[in-house]
Order: structure tokens, then C-alpha cells, then sequence
């Protein structure tokens, strides 16, 4: 390669990435306002799984955990109240408590926002759809995930899944492991 090639090439680069640099902000606000609102819903919001990554995204820095629920499942329903408490407790320390419906986006209305409003008024939640069913939504952050409902996963503050818990946890099983990650990364 000779010395005007190279540069031509170098060049054609700089062109290239400069023209990226101005195209990719606008990409990027829409992609920002397109999960705004999900950030602090005020309600049960439904969710992709890229948009809610981008929202575990968000809160990188913090111990994240995430329960997927139905309201249907009994073990669901009373792990809630539980996750309500663990989340007033440990919030100021850097916990975020989300969960997840798995329930058919139809009932979001009639059913999943006002039970969830009733059950765990003080939790986030979203459902699982827009476009993907809720097993591959699950599937898209643990690929060995066998359908089991309640599923609760712990986030480290670096935002890596640290633990996968199938079936129904205790309020000390859940505090004993958001302790260990708290610890580990320090305050909040």
C-alpha cells in the first residue's frame, strides 16, 4: 500500500466516522425517549426486553433484582409484599426492586395493574411483551431458564445476573442475598 493510498483511506474513515457522530445522537434520543417513561413508571408498563435492558442499563451502579410474576401464580403473589419490604429496606443503600408480569398483555388493563396497584403498590413492574412472548423475553436474559414462575434474578452493580432463583423465596432468603451484593460493591 503505498503512502496516497493510505492516506486516502484514512481519510475516508475520518468521513465516515465524523458522519456517524452526527447521525448517531438522534438515534440515540429516540432510543432514550423511547424507555423514559419506563424508567419511574407510575404504573404496570409493557416492556420489549431491549427496552427493558436499557432500563437495567439505567441503573447499573446499583443492586438490581428482578422478579418475574403472574397473577395467577401463588407463589408469586406471595413473594410481593415481601419484595415491597426488601426494597423500603435497602433502597437507600443502592437496591432496586423490579418486577415482571408474565401475564397475557390483554388483561394488562382489567386485571395486572389493578391487582399489581393492590399487592405491591410501592414495587416497579412491567410486562413482559410488545411484540415477543414472555418466555422469550426471560429467555433473552437467562438462556437456560426452564418456565419456572416466580424466577428471581440478583444484578451485581456492574450490571452482570449474579443468581438465578426458581420458585418461591423467603423474605430472609431474598435479604440474605441482596446483603452479599450490597457488601460487595460498597454503599450506594
Amino acid at each position: 500500500m503505498t503512502v496516497k493510498t493510505l492516506a486516502a483511506t484514512v481519510v475516508s474513515a475520518s468521513v465516515l466516522v465524523v458522519g456517524l457522530l452526527v447521525v448517531a445522537p438522534p438515534v440515540l434520543a429516540d432510543d432514550a425517549a423511547a424507555v423514559d417513561h419506563l424508567l419511574d413508571p407510575d404504573t404496570v408498563h409493557p416492556a420489549t426486553a431491549d427496552q427493558f435492558r436499557a432500563v437495567l442499563e439505567h441503573h447499573r451502579g446499583k443492586v438490581v433484582v428482578v422478579n418475574y410474576w403472574a397473577t395467577w401464580c401463588i407463589p408469586c403473589l406471595q413473594e410481593l409484599p415481601e419484595l415491597d419490604l426488601l426494597r423500603e429496606r435497602y433502597a437507600d443503600r443502592g437496591l432496586v426492586v423490579l418486577a415482571v408480569s408474565m401475564d397475557d398483555p390483554e388483561k394488562l388493563e382489567d386485571r395486572v395493574r389493578p391487582f399489581f396497584a393492590k399487592r405491591a403498590p410501592g414495587l416497579v413492574s412491567y410486562l413482559a411483551t410488545a411484540g415477543e412472548n414472555s418466555v422469550d423475553f426471560v429467555m433473552s436474559f437467562d438462556p437456560e431458564w426452564p418456565g419456572a414462575l416466580p424466577t428471581t434474578m440478583f444484578f451485581d452493580r456492574g450490571g452482570e445476573l449474579t443468581n438465578v432463583h426458581l420458585g418461591r423465596m423467603l423474605y430472609a432468603e431474598f435479604e440474605e442475598a441482596v446483603l452479599e451484593l450490597l457488601e460487595v460493591g460498597g454503599g450506594s
